[in-house]
């Protein structure tokens, strides 16, 4: 997501979560995903807030990678935005990917992992 019109519609249309270290935003709407060709729509956003650049470009590459580990789970037609918080950059990487599962499940945008046979 890189137009400012689709994240006015996601803060206007959606809905809001907020966690220790991030906010996700979210929208169900399977019309913006079919024209961007995929089943989920992201943004991120990193205010200076966060820190200076090298800080925001490191925090904005490890939630890539969490979005990348959790894209399978997501449920299609969502579109979000995931705002880091000023507390961001001092979080471990598995601090980020359990904030941000834990803001999905409360979102319903997360499906559940497929059973495994053991």
């Amino acid at each position: 997501m890189k137009d400012a019109s689709d994240f006015a519609r996601l803060r206007r249309d959606g809905r809001s979560r907020a966690g220790k270290y991030l906010v996700l935003s979210t929208l169900n709407d399977p019309r913006a995903t079919e024209a961007e060709g995929s089943p989920f729509v992201a943004g991120l956003i990193t205010s200076k807030k966060v820190g200076i650049a090298v800080v925001r470009n490191r925090v904005r590459r490890r939630l890539r990678a969490i979005i990348d580990q959790l894209s399978d789970r997501l449920v299609p037609g969502t579109m979000l935005v995931i705002i880091a918080r000023y507390t961001a950059p001092k979080a471990r990487y598995q601090d980020l990917v359990a904030d941000l599962e834990m803001l999905a499940k409360r979102a319903g945008i997360l499906t559940k992992l497929p059973r495994t046979a053991s």
